[in-house]
């Protein structure tokens, strides 16, 4: 992500995101209310006075501002879509109040103006102007399957299922195979490709029970030469899409790539998980329980999930940046959750806001 101009007082920030990671960001940070603006294409239609045949108009670029009533990620199409109506625009072409919808891609530049800036939000978007942009793959393997998944700052992408005939299993993401080399050929072509797209420090880890991932890092190193000083083993119950998640909770992630924020957040909900099931008092959820948290300046850390914020009623989203600033001057720390994987799945489970806190709060 690239800040071009930060104007606060004016409540306006203009970034160019640079890849499918930078339009997760803004599709978090950009809100029904706020106004946006930047160069886009509308399609424009001609008054010939010919009814005869109907004008499908034609494409022209041109910039146009709007006040946001929805936000959409399209993930595969590497696409944020910004809807609202329009508020500027060329007067040949636009009608104010109007709908358009832009389309933000890496390498547009988009103006953000909000009433007020939530220091969460500022957050955000600074920490994706530091990040290193590293990626991890992370491979599952038995004898008779694999998985593939791509862990990045927006959570885990499964990109492929491989399954051995004896499995008989088929289905949209589903490769089918014969023997382990056929299989171990399949991973090696998916491999190559993403290797091709992610950037140069993308690391590789191998999963799973058993030698075949062993056998699966030599056939790589011979096949896929690209992924030569990226391979680590690692062990695991299991080979299926599972592996993948056994590897984030046991830690493996962490120490190979401690800077992406998916594994603190798995980190993060073992520790809620494990203090509200031995009742130590260190763990908090419900609204009522957390503003009595803040009350008590016991928040060290909480956790707010992505579409709770996101989808929130202004009125609650006001209520809800006052309790974050509370627990930012108690120096205390905010930790932002995907709801799109399994730790952010089970942070909306409890409410979608949960605190762990310093210490045990006095008997209400």
């Amino acid at each position: 992500m690239k800040i071009v101009a930060k104007r606060l007082k004016l409540g306006k920030i203009v970034v160019v995101p640079e890849d499918m990671d930078d339009l997760w960001h803004l599709y978090n940070v950009i809100l029904p209310g706020d106004k946006v603006a930047a160069r886009t294409v509308r399609r424009v239609r001609r008054d010939s006075g010919d009814t005869s045949r109907p004008d499908k108009g034609e494409r022209r670029p041109m910039f146009i501002r709007l006040t946001v009533e929805e936000v959409s990620l399209h993930k595969y199409s590497n696409r944020l879509r910004v809807k609202g109506k329009i508020l500027e625009g060329p007067d040949d072409f636009v009608s104010t109040g109007t709908y358009h919808t832009i389309n933000v891609e890496p390498g547009l530049k988009i103006e953000i103006i909000k009433e007020r800036w939530p220091n969460l939000l500022l957050k955000r978007l600074q920490d994706a102007v530091t990040r290193k942009g590293q990626r991890l793959i992370i491979v599952a393997v038995e004898e008779d399957q694999a998985s593939i998944g791509v862990i990045d700052d927006s959570g885990i992408d499964v990109r492929i299922e491989i399954h051995g005939t004896a499995r008989g299993k088929y289905g949209k993401y589903v490769q089918a195979t014969e023997t382990l080399d056929q299989m171990f050929a399949g991973v090696a072509t998916q491999l190559q490709e993403l290797l091709e797209r992610l950037p140069e420090n993308t690391r590789i880890v191998l999963v799973g029970p058993g030698s075949t991932k062993e056998k699966l890092a030599e056939y790589l190193k011979n096949k896929v030469p690209a992924s030569k000083g990226r391979l680590l083993i690692e062990h695991v119950s299991t080979g299926t899409v599972a592996g993948i998640y056994e590897a984030l909770n046991r830690g493996i992630v962490e120490r190979i790539a401690s800077e992406i924020r998916l594994n603190r957040e798995f980190r993060l909900m073992d520790e809620v998980m494990t203090n509200l099931g031995k009742d130590t008092g260190k763990a908090a959820y419900g609204w009522d329980a957390i503003v009595r948290a803040v009350q008590f300046g016991a928040v060290e850390t909480l956790l707010v999930l992505d579409k709770l914020f996101r989808e929130a009623e202004p009125e609650y989203r006001r209520e809800l940046e006052n309790i974050m600033r509370q627990v930012e001057k108690q120096a205390g720390s905010l930790e932002i959750f995907s709801a799109d994987h399994q730790a952010g799945k089970q942070l909306e489970g409890l409410g979608g806001l949960v605190a762990l806190l310093r210490f045990r709060l006095p008997d209400s």
